[in-house]
């Protein structure tokens, strides 16, 4: 399900969800088993650097792994190490894979922001 427009924030552009949809059919980037689910890792909103990266921020994570973040944030980070590493990775599967390109100020903010 896509995230709507709100109040706060717009929807994801179409660079935006085609990301997504991406990250959809990738397995769990921390090596879970089972639907995978995008995760916001700051959610939509997020913008660091004057920069609103919340709808790219996203990894796919299993729904277990999705889960177990959500109940333990800082012992989660602890094993799997920052969401902007596994997001990197993901990045550079994303724009070798596909062609797509990922704006340099969206990657810059993220791997700025370091959690």
């Amino acid at each position: 399900m896509q995230r709507r427009a709100t109040k706060n924030t717009r929807g994801p552009n179409a660079d935006e969800r085609r990301f997504q949809q991406w990250l959809k059919q990738q397995k769990c980037c921390v090596g879970s088993n089972g639907i995978v689910e995008v995760h916001h890792c700051k959610g939509a909103t997020f913008k660091h650097n004057k920069v609103l990266v919340g709808h790219w921020f996203c990894i796919p994570l299993s729904q277990s792994a999705h889960q177990a973040y959500h109940n333990g944030t800082k012992s989660w980070r602890d094993v799997y190490g920052p969401q902007s590493a596994l997001w990197h990775s993901e990045a550079l599967a994303y724009m070798a894979e596909t062609g797509e390109e990922i704006p340099e100020s969206v990657i810059c903010s993220i791997m700025d922001y370091g959690q």
